[in-house]
């Protein structure tokens, strides 16, 4: 047996375990209609109006692929956990009897989906990248699933920051500890922008994180899964690239691009040069995210001292990036220039509760 065979016969075997108690929890009665109501909201607006054909990779119990056949998408969920496909086809069998749209299931392995190329308008999972050994080949195979224009949704969350020893669900860390969660390249990421990198790394475009703050607040009051941490999930969407065929076709969407770019072009090439040096990047973040202020508060920041700070400042004026304003005996500067903030939050430049706005 190969590695990540014997590395997925672990996992499988936990969620075996795990399958009815997870289950159970996604469906309390306490939260049913509430959830159902949220994520049927967050689904709708990341998918165009259907019905499309989708695949939901690592359907669990099927939880997701309910949602989406409700919203009358047509659905094939694929495990595993032969458990809990048991248990989504128990749930289809009871939503055919009672005439609501349900989904098909089929055992199937989320990194290597057994269908041919371009079956599907969207893929889809929940909480599937962080147990992935390899998700960035699970990216670009899913990648080749879609037709062109087809959409990438992913719901998932920075779920073990502190690494898979802090969740107390009991046998847990024993299935995920030590070596396995080494394996794990997302088990224990601390952003969700490492999932957001290699879902654009693996060809997607419009690549976006949304974060779910209606969900957020349903776990901080009704409570999450024992042994978790209310933690902000991100719903990460992106685009199947069209396929451009025929003579020249390449050279004319390269041209096109270049051209929509060209009035801008002297633009970005100038906030680029400002960007280029590592002090005057870490001042501009410092300025990005506390608009206002003081020179002996960058230099602080950014570990330099208030002449060599002031210097840049002035450089930056200079350059139409930023401006001063007197207060008293100190001069407040902020960021003005919008390309340069449009690279810093690609950059992952934070905003704070001083930034009027993005409070």
């Amino acid at each position: 047996m190969e590695e990540s065979d014997e590395l997925q016969a672990t996992i499988t075997h936990y969620w075996d375990g795990r399958a009815r108690a997870y289950d159970a929890h996604q469906l309390r009665d306490d939260r049913a209609s509430a959830d159902h109501a949220a994520w049927s909201r967050a689904l709708t607006r990341a998918l165009p109006d259907g019905p499309l054909d989708v695949l939901d990779v690592g359907t669990g119990s099927g939880y997701l692929a309910f949602l989406l056949a409700d919203l009358r998408h047509r659905v094939t969920g694929i495990d595993l956990s032969s458990r809990m496909l048991a248990l989504a086809t128990d749930h289809a069998r009871d939503r055919r009897a009672a005439d609501q749209p349900t989904a098909a299931f089929v055992l199937g392995d989320a990194m290597a989906p057994a269908f041919s190329a371009q079956s599907f308008d969207a893929v889809v999972n929940r909480y599937v990248m962080w147990t992935l050994h390899d998700p960035f080949t699970a990216l670009t195979r899913w990648r080749r699933l879609l037709r062109p224009g087809g959409r990438i949704v992913l719901i998932d969350a920075p779920w073990f920051p502190y690494g898979i020893e802090a969740n107390t669900t009991e046998g847990f860390a024993d299935h995920y500890g030590g070596t396995v969660a080494e394996q794990l390249p997302l088990a224990e990421a601390t952003s969700i922008e490492d999932t957001v990198a290699l879902v654009r790394r693996a060809g997607f475009q419009h690549v976006s994180a949304t974060p779910l703050t209606e969900i957020l607040e349903l776990d901080a009051t009704m409570g999450t899964v024992p042994g978790h941490h209310v933690q902000l999930q991100h719903l990460i969407s992106g685009v199947a690239p069209e396929v451009v065929d025929g003579v020249g076709a390449h050279r004319d969407v390269a041209v096109s691009a270049v051209e929509a770019l060209e009035e801008g072009i002297d633009g970005w090439t100038r906030a680029f040069a400002v960007c280029s040096d590592p002090t005057r990047l870490r001042l501009l973040v410092a300025l990005h995210s506390a608009p206002e202020a003081a020179v002996s508060e960058l230099a602080e920041a950014v570990g330099s001292t208030p002449n060599a700070v002031t210097q840049a400042l002035r450089r930056l004026e200079d350059a139409g990036v930023a401006v001063p304003r007197r207060d008293g005996r100190h001069r407040r500067w902020r960021l003005i220039d919008d390309r340069i903030h449009q690279l810093l939050h690609h950059a992952s430049a934070p905003h704070s509760s001083l930034h009027p706005e993005h409070p």
